[in-house]
């Protein structure tokens, strides 16, 4: 099966340099909310991610994902475990509490995936090219870029690595 897999972040691909590192400062983190972000701002880019994410599943007629990879070392525990089939419904305070840094895991099927990583990055993987979603992301002020996850189960750090800093996307 062909899966074409993007980026989707806030940050506008012009302003990377030739190693394609962003140029920019921006906050790039919940906690850095009330501190660089005012939380109205940060809620409104986090629902565009989280938007965006479920408008290229449902595109894809993807109805669930499985949790991989689950790393909570936070309280209150996640209201899911790790191999649980999430429904869309579920995806959204799954996603929300992933980009909170409150867990971290890969949401998974056999015909796409979403991901988070560290700063503010996303990745999709889907059957096909999503014009709507794409759409939908840059209407949100979300940049698509053609581009593979770098936390596939292979490539994904060993458990208890999840750590702002360590890698940047």
């Amino acid at each position: 099966m062909i899966m074409y897999q993007y980026r989707v972040t806030k940050y506008d691909p012009a302003l990377r340099d030739e190693n394609g590192r962003y140029t920019r400062e921006e906050w790039i983190s919940f906690s850095q909310v009330g501190e660089l972000v005012p939380f109205e701002e940060y809620a409104r880019v986090e629902m565009a991610y989280i938007d965006t994410a479920l408008a290229f599943l449902r595109e894809n007629k993807v109805g669930e994902l499985r949790v991989k990879g689950l790393e909570n070392s936070k309280e209150p525990s996640a209201s899911f475990i790790e191999g649980k089939q999430l429904t869309l419904g579920e995806l959204e305070p799954a996603f929300r509490s992933v980009l909170r840094e409150e867990l971290w895991c890969r949401f998974e099927s056999r015909s796409a995936y979403v991901h988070f990583g560290w700063d503010y990055y996303m990745y999709v993987g889907v059957s096909s090219e999503c014009p709507s979603a794409r759409g939908i992301a840059k209407k949100l002020g979300l940049f698509v870029e053609d581009f593979k996850s770098p936390h596939t189960e292979r490539s994904t750090p060993k458990p208890g690595l999840f750590q702002r800093g360590i890698i940047r996307a």
